[in-house]
């Protein structure tokens, strides 16, 4: 499950008003703007009005269901979950040992890893090529899309994991064979390994199953992998982040599970739309993906967007489909000009019929992509060409966007809620909302899923990044940025970023502390040594550059108190020596009247420490780069030589 957050709501997650908001609260995913008629539609049957709401009976499913087709499956070759009537999902260890067998079986297959967990587990990858291109550089020359299902982020959401065994086993009996025809296929079984190996029953109390027991939702060392797209802090989000930039899938997939609220839908979805995505990759989205959920529907599972109540006890308020930040996957991939979707079955069905609506919808997504595979390469390349045209160094001026926020805009949706009864918790003592699974009450709501800019910036033509920052140089090399090098010293005119004050979060979230800072910008000449690393515009990831050194961006890494030491002064001046120094100043007219001007400040005046630090800053003895980013935007075509980043 994908949560939206406020850095001051994650101070208070350990609070019962964390607990009481977290009911309703899910994430939200996509952008755009919300035009009605032209966002992407939600099934038919879905965005009818409803005038007066009749009360519908929905039989519930069983709590372990046969799973479609599984008695023409040879025993031997049924899938853990389904030898086990999905009561249980295998662990890391059974699930390689599957994965190796139908590795064995299937020429087709490759099972390699790609990195390893912070505790040691090797990270496995499945590779799926009918032309056998098991290497990124290989899949790379094919005409023809590559997509990447993840599964396990929060382990205990392990759905996808085992509907992607079913779909591996069903090729590796010879079915489906025409998945491979139009695309290869990459899938991480099991992406958090450490916390899909801490099992226990107990660990998701919101969710139907397995009933034996389920990972946990962060890694060892508790860290979310689904706040770590950008900052990339966990050795896990590193191997993931490199094996993107590695293979650049044109589709991306993120099999999660929800439990915010209880109405009818199996299966829930959302996407990051334009303009947040780009127009292209946003078109091809349009036309492909209510294809693939009216499919998934023909196959006996109810779809709808992602719920995200907009109030947990008054559902008539509507809810929100949108999420959109950079730390989540849905959006993290727009940076790269890739649509991603996210996947959200809910918790409260039962965990086989959970199972196998993503099993339905996985297939009925490829099939998709299948039917237009140069669409969406094209598609993407087309993103990716107006980025680097955009960023060239004698393109027209342009904006760049620095962070979205979900927009206001709404349309009307059917939600199949459950009937649903309001009483006061003995718990908290506040108002509780609490369903009778069953009993469909359908209501028409305002749905929001668009976005909107809040922040635009004009593009730079590249960023220079000073020596000596290795927290900036491991992002940029983990993110496969294109980066070079000043071959030698030059003075050059750049816009730098000046920071006021920190403002600190008031406790940590990923055991970071979020800070925030007034940013002031100005142009100055400045002398920049060799080997300053240039980050130049025209590449199709500049906006992940702009995310990561942009001090405003929402997941920057100041943001993320990743550069905080830019605020520390680490020299000292003696208060008799400042004496004497301000006394050689108070010679200077000008400055002497700056003085009297600063002393009309009853809050200066009063505060001997600010008037020290006002004295300090005007003595050459001030280090000037406290408070300015160690990075500079450069707005004019760059005219200074540069050499390979000697990495």
């Amino acid at each position: 499950m994908v949560r939206r957050e406020t850095w001051l709501g994650r101070a208070l997650l350990a609070g019962v008003a964390a607990a009481i908001a977290a009911f309703g609260a899910g994430a939200a995913g996509n952008a755009g703007p919300a035009a009605p008629a032209a966002l992407v539609p939600a099934p038919a049957a879905f965005q009818a009005p409803v005038a007066s709401p009749a009360p519908t009976t929905s039989p519930a499913p069983a709590t372990s269901p046969a799973p479609a087709a599984a008695n023409d499956i040879p025993r031997e070759w049924l899938t853990p979950a389904e030898a086990a009537g999905f009561e249980a999902t295998p662990d890391y260890e059974e699930t390689m040992a599957f994965l190796r067998r139908l590795a064995g079986r299937l020429p087709e297959m490759r099972l390699e890893t790609f990195g390893r967990s912070a505790a040691g587990r090797p990270l496995p990858l499945v590779v799926v090529s009918r032309e056998r291109a098991f290497t990124a550089a290989a899949a790379r020359r094919l005409a023809k899309p590559i997509v990447l299902i993840q599964n396990g982020i929060h382990p205990g959401e392990i759905d996808g994991k085992d509907a992607c065994l079913m779909i591996l086993r069903d090729l590796a009996l010879g079915r489906r064979r025409g998945l491979l025809d139009d695309a290869t296929l990459l899938i991480v079984p099991i992406y958090n390994v450490d916390g899909h190996e801490r099992i226990s029953p107990y660990n998701r109390p919101n969710q139907d199953g397995p009933r034996r027991g389920m990972g946990f939702r962060t890694t060892a060392a508790g860290l979310d992998l689904n706040r770590d797209y950008v900052k990339v802090v966990s050795p896990e989000a590193q191997a993931l982040v490199g094996l993107i930039a590695a293979w650049r899938p044109h589709l991306f997939v993120d099999n999660h599970v929800t439990d915010g609220v209880d109405h009818d839908w199996v299966l829930t979805w959302s996407w990051a739309e334009a303009p947040q995505l780009p127009a292209p990759v946003d078109a091809w989205m349009r036309a492909r993906l209510p294809a693939a959920l009216a499919a998934t529907e023909r196959a006996g599972h109810s779809t709808g967007p992602y719920v995200d109540l907009k109030d947990p006890v008054d559902p008539a308020k509507g809810f929100s489909s949108w999420v959109g930040e950079p730390r989540f996957s849905s959006g993290y991939f727009p940076l790269r000009n890739r649509p991603a979707v996210l996947v959200e079955t809910l918790s409260y069905k039962p965990y086989a019929q959970r199972v196998l609506a993503t099993r339905d919808f996985l297939l009925a997504l490829l099939a998709e992509v299948g039917r237009d595979p140069t669409g969406l390469t094209g598609a993407v390349a087309a993103a990716e060409a107006a980025t680097v045209a955009a960023g060239a160094p004698h393109a027209p001026p342009s904006d760049v966007a620095v962070n979205f926020e979900e927009s206001t805009a709404a349309d009307r949706i059917r939600l199949p809620l459950y009937a649903a009864e309001t009483a006061t918790s003995q718990v908290t003592g506040r108002p509780l909302l609490r369903y009778r699974r069953g009993e469909i009450r359908p209501i028409e709501v305002p749905w929001y899923h668009g976005s909107r800019a809040t922040l635009t910036l004009p593009r730079p033509r590249g960023y220079l990044v000073m020596p000596g920052w290795p927290q900036i140089e491991q992002r940029l090399r983990v993110q496969g940025l294109r980066v070079e090098q000043l071959a030698e010293a030059a003075e050059i005119e750049v816009e730098t970023m000046r920071l006021g004050p920190p403002h600190l979060a008031g406790a940590p979230y990923q055991g970071l502390i979020h800070t925030t800072a007034d940013v002031t910008r100005r142009t100055e000449r400045r002398r920049l040594p060799a080997g300053t690393l240039w980050v130049p515009a025209d590449q199709p990831d500049f906006a992940l550059a702009v995310q990561l050194l942009e001090p405003e961006a929402g997941d920057s890494l100041l943001s993320w108190g990743l550069l905080s030491t830019v605020w520390e002064r680490k020299e000292y001046i003696s208060p008799w020596v400042l004496e004497d120094q301000a006394a050689q100043l108070l010679q200077n007219p000008q400055l002497a009247a700056d003085w009297q001007r600063a002393l009309a400040d009853p809050k200066l005046a009063g505060d001997p420490q600010a008037r020290y630090l006002w004295w300090f800053q005007h003595t050459p003895y001030w280090d000037e780069t406290v408070g300015l980013m160690p990075c500079f935007r450069l707005l004019a075509a760059p005219s200074f030589q540069t050499r390979p980043w000697a990495r």
